[in-house]
């Protein structure tokens, strides 16, 4: 029985201290791997794939650590693509739960060890007992303070810098961007897909100062060549024309910035094969982000939930409504308790209704259906309160096109359902 779901997701003392001393109560596990280490506001769970992808492809044994899960907890621990088999994920935690008592019992003053922490180790013990050439080590949250940021990366990778979680983060880009920042490391690359020149002024400092060469997609001459149902395309220096399996504008920013991680990994000595580079961006998946479960007719899973990942959302819906003729969606939102509700705002212009819903399964409490349904029609859309999922995706379903959105809470949850039904996959 895992008990990794029975930890507190935030510590009452804010540092590092904890996951060091549990990280050498197991032999510091993660001193014995070689880490990419990828933070951002958004785009870094899909960089984290296109990146595992290729390395596959290119002979590498290749961890994946990624948060947080859509159906089962061993998504979270990946090598070359399979989730990690329940006996080892019991093992693994279970070493890890013991090491967290010992360093409870032996340091009170540093509060209880968190759930992400314990993930963390345990994600350690096992990509070095499957003996990985190579982690794509995915950032819970911000980086500097993340219980990831025990490791000496052989590169660094920030996606993009926005506000989101704000709470813990800080109220400005500019903090937002210091604690992004803070994986950072001296001497080691740093990959940057970032836009915003107030972040990006801060991420050139940071990088300075530590001596750590700093690379932008905005200085390599790469050209979006569009998207459809199919993929999409990037025109990459060097390489042509690269096709990529994920949907949307926003993943060919994605796409470019693992592109460039690519090519600064070749300097680094790595052989990544021109053929390995094309198949593995081809071929990357990644659950719940504009994922088609169905064409016909068109139910779209997507776990956009901040500012920045909602208007990709709502852009991406705009130009399948443009391009490929999809009518008005029927909109399946849920979000977490203490999010904006101008949130939903940023979808009005593609939803034809809401259908407002709140996830079961997740740690966090979620926004109640009816306070997001009265936020929608002051709006003047219109839109309805379910409060059970599985059935808000019943009353949306024979109107047109369906997006569910707004939490990957509510999309795991969808995802779940989807599976448990005859003859429909997810």
């Amino acid at each position: 029985m895992l008990i990794i779901g029975e930890r507190e997701r935030f510590g009452s003392h804010l540092g590092l201290e904890r996951i060091r001393l549990v990280c050498a109560a197991l032999g510091d596990p993660q001193r014995d791997l070689r880490f990419i280490h990828v933070a951002g506001t958004s785009g870094k769970g899909s960089v984290c794939a296109f990146l595992a992808s290729v390395l596959q492809r290119s002979g590498l044994k290749v961890g994946l650590f990624s948060s947080p899960h859509l159906v089962h907890y061993a998504e979270r621990f990946q090598i070359n693509g399979e989730p990690i088999d329940a006996a080892t994920l019991e093992a693994v935690v279970a070493q890890a739960e013991e090491a967290c008592r010992q360093v409870e019992e032996g340091h009170p003053e540093y509060g209880r060890v968190t759930e992400f922490e314990l993930a963390t180790a345990a994600g350690f013990l096992f990509f070095r007992q499957a003996q990985a050439d190579l982690v794509v080590l995915e950032t819970g949250l911000g980086g500097r303070l993340d219980a990831t940021n025990v490791v000496d990366p052989v590169l660094t990778v920030i996606t993009t810098v926005h506000l989101d979680h704000q709470d813990r983060l800080g109220e400005t880009v500019e903090a937002i961007a210091y604690e992004k920042g803070g994986i950072i490391k001296p001497g080691v690359p740093v990959i940057s897909g970032v836009k915003l020149p107030a972040a990006e002024q801060v991420l050139k400092g940071l990088a300075a100062d530590r001596g750590a060469p700093y690379l932008s997609t905005q200085d390599v001459p790469w050209l979006p060549g569009g998207w459809d149902l199919n993929g999409g395309r990037v025109n990459y220096p060097g390489l042509g024309e690269v096709r990529i399996g994920l949907l949307g504008e926003h993943q060919l920013d994605n796409a470019a910035t693992a592109l460039l991680a690519l090519m600064e990994l070749r300097k680094l000595g790595y052989n990544l094969p021109a053929a390995a580079i094309y198949e593995g961006m081809r071929e990357a998946q990644w659950p719940g982000r504009l994922e088609i479960v169905r064409r016909d007719p068109l139910l779209i899973l997507d776990g956009a939930h901040n500012q920045e990942g909602l208007a990709a959302l709502a852009r991406s819906l705009q130009q399948l409504q443009e391009y490929c003729g999809a009518g008005p969606f029927t909109i399946v939102f849920g979000m977490l308790s203490g999010k904006s509700l101008d949130l939903v705002d940023l979808l009005l212009p593609v939803a034809g209704r809401f259908v407002f819903t709140a996830a079961k399964g997740g740690r966090l409490p979620a926004m109640d259906p009816e306070i997001l349904r009265e936020h929608a029609r002051s709006r003047g859309a219109e839109a309805i309160a379910q409060s059970d999922a599985a059935q808000a995706l019943a009353e949306a379903q024979g109107s047109g096109p369906v997006c569910v959105c707004g939490s990957l809470y509510l999309v795991g949850e969808i995802k779940r359902y989807l599976h448990s039904q005859s003859g429909i996959t997810a």
